[in-house]
């Protein structure tokens, strides 16, 4: 048995290790995938927050310089006219989320916004004018606070284009694929671009710039200019793209506009946490399961704004690069626990656990299975030994004194007549050990022959009694009855329970054969409204651990080679098979002396 468990637990291992081995392969295959489409999904956030920018910063783009004022002169139907800037509104609206608002710096360093009427137009009414001064003080202290309030009056570096191209991030080996090439187009770019100032134009952006001029005593650039009521000539005038300039409060999208050789500085100011926000807020609803990604935006040397999940763990680092021209200074990365399970990563952890408990739950079914066929095979060999031992006995004994009576060698007349009771008491026991064989086999085959009868229990155990006294008195026991009054009757099967008491009786006198008191008592007793037959002998008992196993087929508490009690092992196997057929509950119990079986009659057979 031990070296059938050995190798049972050699095949488990064997199974296990490759069987684990390839659940951690899936497991890795997994995180694999979980994690490359994580990064393709940082990619695309990175991609589509790229395309909004560019997208709304298209729109500034196309922007004429003159809507940086107050007013400006557009083309109508047989010429042109002169109405309020697009930019004039207020309060400030933009399809830009934060948007502070716009902004001119003229070459002489002057802040001007479109909100509010400068120069000659200073006097006239608006409403809000001391909220549109605000803004524009606003817009001056964000403008110094960046540096970007400096004399411009000389051209400077050329800037370079705005480029918004789509690349990979070599950093983190993050690739374009085709599906994002497909959604984001070809590469494009803005480029510097040129407008045709008309002379009614020229006159209205001068409006606002010559009375502020003189009143601070400025000079102006070229001496040959036109005043701004005399008409001017047609020149064109040079826009630059769009570039930015950020703090971890404000971004400022600023151009340069060329203008007759002079530098203005247009653009615009919005609040950073609000517009970068608003921007991802809107992508990141593409997939609910993006809602796990941090985003973080910096400068390089500390973070700016932190948005997206409170990620708990260890962050693993899924994008790190910066966002496109004009925001190329500013660094993005998305972030996500590493914790995170992998999807399908709780399947793998199930299936695993299946797998052990099916192929543990496997093998030790099959250990038991064979451990037990080996058990009953051993017992079945013990029962072969126990027959054959149980046969030869009798047999040879009937022989012997059968011979001696044959050739006449007693003489005697008590001689001979126990030789005969001998002879029939060995006859008697072959045919209840030959009977009980039967018994087991029918019962097994579910072929007992029930006959139910009404009978009275205290009227059947004295029948028994009086039938089975002689033969426990020639074993050299006394049997005494104890039956209590009983009135009911029940249905019984009269062979059966004749089978049950008969071999739980030989059982007692087999196990208290050297017991000083040799007795066996046989009862029935009524206690709460419960009745059972009961045998006692006065012998050893029982050992707990053995309680249980008596009753199984061919069990023996003796081993067979140093037994020194009689009998094959199916005694109290039959008992037990009976009882089941007649629903009799078996209950054994120590009584110190000796043990005593009870065989409770089932209540609902009682009339």
């Amino acid at each position: 048995m031990r070296s059938f468990r050995i190798t049972l637990s050699l095949i488990f291992v064997v199974i296990l290790l490759p069987t684990l081995f390839l659940l951690f392969r899936s497991w890795e295959h997994l995180q694999t995938e979980a994690s490359f489409g994580q990064k393709e999904k940082a990619y695309l956030l990175h991609q589509l927050l790229n395309q909004r920018i560019y997208d709304d910063l298209a729109i500034e783009e196309r922007r004429s310089y003159s809507e940086y004022r107050f007013i400006r002169a557009v083309q109508v139907i047989g010429g042109e006219e002169v109405t309020l800037s697009e930019l004039a509104a207020y309060p400030v609206k933009s399809h830009y989320a934060g948007m502070v608002g716009h902004f001119q710096l003229d070459p002489d360093g002057t802040i001007r916004t479109p909100v509010l009427p400068d120069g000659l137009l200073d006097k006239i009414a608006v409403e809000n004018r001391s909220e549109r001064e605000e803004l524009r003080r606003e817009i001056r202290i964000v403008l110094e606070t960046m540096d970007l309030r400096k004399g411009v009056s000389f051209r400077q570096v050329m800037a370079h284009p705005y480029v918004y191209k789509e690349r990979s991030d070599t950093s983190t080996g993050a690739k374009t694929s085709s599906k994002l090439q497909s959604m984001l187009g070809e590469d494009r770019q803005f480029e510097r671009r040129f407008e045709t100032a008309s002379p009614k134009e020229a006159i209205v952006f001068d409006v606002e710039s010559d009375s502020e001029t003189e009143k601070h005593g400025i000079s102006r650039r070229r001496s040959t200019r036109k005043s701004p009521l005399v008409e001017a000539d047609v020149f064109d005038v040079e826009i630059e793209p769009f570039q930015a300039t950020f703090n971890n409060e404000y971004i400022v999208f600023h151009r340069n506009v060329w203008r007759q050789d002079q530098r203005f500085l247009q653009g615009y100011v919005v609040n950073l946490e609000e517009y970068l926000a608003n921007l991802i807020y809107k992508e990141i609803r593409i997939s609910s399961s993006d809602q796990n990604f941090r985003m973080e935006f910096g400068d390089g040397k500390e973070k700016i704004l932190m948005l997206g999940a409170n990620v708990k763990g260890k962050l693993e680092v899924l994008l790190e690069t910066q966002l496109q021209y004009p925001l190329q200074e500013m660094n993005f990365a998305v972030s996500l626990s590493s914790a995170n399970r992998p999807p399908g990563g709780g399947l793998i952890i199930v299936l695993g656990f299946t797998i052990v408990l099916v192929l543990a739950g496997g093998l030790y079914g099959v250990y038991r299975i064979t451990a037990s066929q080996m058990i009953m095979s051993a017992k079945r060999q013990d029962f072969i030994s126990a027959v054959s031992h149980e046969l030869k006995t009798p047999l040879t004994s009937i022989r012997m004194y059968a011979e001696m009576l044959q050739n006449k060698w007693v003489v005697s007349d008590e001689k001979r007549q126990h030789y005969y009771a001998t002879i029939t008491s060995e006859t008697e026991r072959l045919t209840r050990l030959i009977h009980n064989v039967l018994n087991i086999s029918n019962l097994e085959k579910h072929q007992w022959p029930m006959h139910l009868q009404l009978a009275n229990p205290a009227a059947v155990l004295k029948g028994f009694a009086q039938k089975y006294t002689p033969t426990v008195e020639q074993a050299g026991f006394v049997l005494e009855t104890q039956i209590d009054n009983c009135h009911e009757s029940i249905y019984l099967d009269l062979d059966a329970v004749y089978q049950m008491l008969m071999n739980l009786i030989e059982n007692s006198i087999k196990f208290a054969a050297n017991a000083e008191i040799r007795i066996i008592e046989l009862g029935l007793k009524l206690s709460n409204e419960e009745f059972y037959f009961y045998v006692r002998d006065f012998g050893p008992g029982i050992s707990p651990s053995e309680r249980d196993k008596v009753f199984q087929d061919f069990y023996r508490v003796e081993n067979e080679m140093t037994r020194r009690t009689s009998g094959v092992g199916i005694g109290l196997s039959l008992v037990k098979k009976l009882s089941s057929l007649l629903n009799i509950k078996m209950k054994l119990s120590n009584k110190n002396p000796g043990l005593q079986v009870e065989m409770h009659l089932p209540r609902a057979s009682r009339f």
